[in-house]
């Protein structure tokens, strides 16, 4: 069984504030190194129930967030935005995908750094439905028959995404400075949960059978809305129908909504042509930059 372990940040154990996610800084380091442990525990944990193979991709911005160096060497690694054969390159041999840190729904009241896809929106809706990543992702991964079975996060971006995967194995994620500032107590709580990650990715992987690649009927009807009306205005360059702040579209699938999704937002019209070869120089340069070029770490008040 290949097994797929996408990772974002916010939702790891160990971080508590937003500059521990921002690519860049001391902080983000420091969450660099949480995020690797959170991953290494389900690495694990893929491995003790069952997996043959295991493949690491990193989805938070670019990519590259990982500690290559502290990374399970058992596990392949593969960083950053692909064009093709899918956003997340080449994943036609994926059996399942375990998604770890995940983060709430944009427009989520008091949730840890929300947003959805990117942080320009203040919510995106799909069929008139207010969604969270894992509607999206899922429901694409979906179309390429891979169902997502494992996600790890603060409580209310779990509830969020079992709704869409209900199948699904959870591990809640603390995200009150508290827990990681507590010396003895903080490194018990720790530990306690990433092992709670790996039995829970073990779970997962044993019970693959029953997971169930999510996929929503056509056709589909995507609104995005963005913070403010100059910002929308800025963003569509493809000329999507826009009522103030909110740019909408309609796709026969996912596959197609979530190519016009990346358009928006990372893609305009001038640039579009040129998107591959741009991708890999993103992937390449991100890639020596993260690796050899990334400022020390700074752990704040957390526990070391």
């Amino acid at each position: 069984m290949h097994v797929g372990i996408f990772a974002d940040i916010e939702g790891s154990f160990g971080i508590w504030r937003m500059r521990q996610c921002r690519m860049g800084t001391r902080e983000w380091q420091y969450g660099r190194a949480c995020l690797t442990e959170d991953v290494n525990s389900v690495i694990q944990g893929a491995y003790d129930g069952g997996a043959d193979t295991i493949t690491v991709k990193d989805t938070h911005e670019i990519g590259f967030n990982c500690l290559i160096d502290r990374l399970d060497p058992r596990a392949r690694y593969r960083g950053g935005h692909f064009i093709t054969p899918s956003f997340y390159g080449d994943i036609h041999d994926l059996d399942l995908i375990l998604y770890v840190a995940i983060h709430a729904a944009s427009g989520t009241e008091g949730a840890f750094f929300p947003h959805t896809h990117y942080g320009v929106f203040s919510e995106v809706r799909l069929n008139n439905k207010p969604v969270c990543e894992m509607d999206i992702y899922g429901a694409y991964l979906g179309e390429f028959g891979i169902p997502i079975g494992f996600v790890s996060g603060e409580d209310i971006a779990v509830q969020q995404a079992l709704q869409a995967l209900p199948w699904a194995e959870s591990v809640i994620v603390d995200k009150r400075k508290e827990a990681y500032t507590s010396g003895e107590k903080s490194h018990h709580y720790l530990a306690e949960g990433r092992e709670r990650l790996r039995q829970a990715a073990a779970e997962s992987v044993r019970n693959a059978s029953r997971m169930k690649p999510l996929v929503l009927p056509g056709p589909l009807h995507f609104e995005a809305v963005f913070r403010d009306a100059q910002l929308a205005k800025r963003y569509n360059t493809w000329s999507f129908k826009q009522s103030g702040s909110t740019v909408e579209w309609d796709a026969g699938n996912m596959i197609e909504g979530f190519e016009m999704l990346n358009k928006l937002t990372f893609f305009p019209r001038k640039i579009y042509p040129f998107r591959r070869p741009l991708a890999f120089c993103m992937r390449s340069y991100f890639r020596i930059k993260n690796t050899w070029f990334a400022p020390r770490p700074d752990p704040g008040e957390a526990v070391r």
